[in-house]
């Protein structure tokens, strides 16, 4: 599913994010970024999630970026793709994560 369908509002802070620290190229991305799955910790309010499949870039270099997004831990990047998106303490993420990929 698409983050701007599933989360219109996360996917606002995060362009709006990514442009303010000058990641335009991530940023344009957005728009069609696909969330593949969630992650499976156990913590309360995880709201990470996964838009690359981790075989193909765990284990190797990623870029890390951090735009100011309130509770975005950073944004792991593999090969000018968004892999992964790490947000900790915001409920109405994992809420929708949690019930879109159960």
């Amino acid at each position: 599913m698409k983050l701007r369908k599933l989360m219109p509002f996360l996917a606002k802070e995060l362009v709006e994010g990514l442009s303010d620290i000058g990641e335009q190229t991530l940023a344009n991305s957005i728009s069609d970024l696909k969330i593949i799955d969630r992650c499976r910790c156990d913590s309360q309010g995880c709201g990470t999630f996964y838009t690359m499949n981790k075989e193909i870039w765990s284990g190797k270099k990623l870029k890390q970026v951090i735009p100011e997004v309130k509770g975005l831990y950073a944004i792991d990047v593999f090969e000018n793709n968004i892999a992964c998106i790490e947000i900790m303490e915001r409920s109405d993420v994992a809420e929708q994560l949690i019930s879109s990929y159960p």
